[in-house]
């Protein structure tokens, strides 16, 4: 393979680790802005719904480019990761190590799942 495609590929691959990293983001993100909302109807409510909504149009993008079998996985896997961020930064949850330990395999399983594409 030459140096061109190579370095194509690895844009490529950079551009789909940001998406899924959106994903991931915008989805936990608007999870947490729903946790905090006090009434069914409020600003919280509207920007968690927005952001969790549009969580969702990514994930239909990522299916898009991917196979489920690969999609999946890493999403959720980044999802998991994401949310157990936002508890502990934003909701002051508390993050055992058992928490970290699983955590860190996901995170692994991640990596593992997405250079073996």
């Amino acid at each position: 393979m030459n140096i061109r495609i190579q370095g194509i590929t690895m844009i490529r691959g950079a551009l789909v680790g940001l998406i899924y990293l959106v994903y991931a983001s915008t989805s936990s993100y608007g999870l947490y802005k729903l946790k905090v909302s006090e009434r069914l109807f409020d600003s919280h409510f509207f920007i968690g719904f927005f952001l969790y909504g549009t969580g969702f149009l990514i994930w239909l993008y990522i299916l898009k480019l991917n196979p489920l079998s690969l999609a999946f996985p890493i999403a959720s896997g980044a999802l998991i990761v994401a949310t157990q961020l936002v508890g502990v930064l934003l909701l002051e949850e508390k993050f055992t190590i058992i928490q970290s330990v699983g955590v860190t395999i996901i995170i692994i399983g991640i990596v593992i799942t997405f250079i073996s594409k």
